[in-house]
């Protein structure tokens, strides 16, 4: 690093980290199996099947049926990294605490990149040819367009057997919630359970939530909005290592981290999607 990026002169007393990206894609998942994991590691997640009702005759032998479960695996295969090297000249010249706080932001981009892993799955998901992610007819986001899209995406999920009680996080973009801000029945406003959440408001039972790296499809021109479950999507993902190490050649300190993390979409049946068009000068996530 250039000695005068570290100047006092060119540092302000406070240190002030760059504003956190608005995305909780990540953070919206079921985090049973965090802790469980390592690299290169696959976490098999088992769930329970349908069973089948007979009609019992008196007298008569009843069906055993056989419980193999639904098993599913969690592939931990997403590893992620950062290395900065500081000059000694650097740090002499630096305020206190320039290393440490760029270590905190380097972690926080790290975690950036897990919320970029759970937005492109869902998008693959969506463009799949087997089409397991409902969703409606793209609408371009106004006052007549937005609630109802949203009320028939609460409709699709109902129908699956969504309960309608059920807390579900609603990831929409800033153009798409400032026609929902209206019609929200609770506001952020003095309500610390929503905001320790990441929402916004709420809508029904719905958690509004500003998402800024929602999926896009840049060809078809539409950006993915997400409405689903807690449950709909298993996160699992740590940082492994954070690390100081002092460089071999030179004079100076090498600052390292790894993410490792993995996502899968285990219920697809809680997502839906609402296509929202986009300028054809807009760039996002996938393409």
């Amino acid at each position: 690093m250039s000695v005068a990026v570290f100047k006092q002169t060119l540092w302000s007393k406070k240190i002030q980290n760059a504003l956190d990206t608005l995305t909780g894609l990540r953070t919206h998942c079921d985090y049973q199996f965090d802790g469980e994991i390592k690299a290169g590691n696959k976490l098999k997640i088992t769930g329970s099947v349908k069973p089948t009702i007979g009609t019992y005759v008196p007298g008569t032998d009843i069906t055993i049926e056989n419980v193999d479960g639904n098993d599913q695996e969690l592939v931990i295969d997403q590893f992620k990294y950062f290395a900065r090297y500081f000059d000694n000249v650097d740090k002499a010249q630096s305020i206190p605490g320039v290393m440490e706080n760029d270590a905190k932001e380097c972690a926080k981009y790290l975690h950036e990149e897990g919320d970029k892993y759970v937005a492109k799955i869902i998008k693959d998901a969506a463009e799949a040819s087997s089409g397991k992610l409902a969703q409606g007819t793209a609408i371009t986001p106004s006052k007549t367009t937005v609630i109802p899209a949203i009320e028939e995406g609460l409709v699709a999920l109902y129908e699956k057997n969504v309960n309608p009680t059920s807390e579900l996080y609603g990831e929409f973009s800033p153009k798409m919630y400032s026609f929902i801000r209206q019609a929200l029945t609770e506001t952020l406003t003095n309500n610390v359970e929503l905001a320790k959440k990441g929402a916004v408001g709420k809508y029904n039972n719905v958690l509004v939530c500003i998402e800024n790296l929602l999926p896009e499809n840049t060809t078809k021109k539409v950006k993915y909005n997400i409405i689903r479950t807690s449950k709909a999507v298993a996160f699992a993902g740590q940082v492994d290592t954070v690390k100081a190490v002092e460089k071999e050649k030179g004079f100076g300190d090498i600052v390292k981290g790894l993410y490792v993390f993995g996502a899968k979409i285990v219920r697809p049946e809680e997502i839906y999607l609402i296509l929202e068009t986009i300028p054809t000068t807009t760039s996002g996530v996938g393409g």
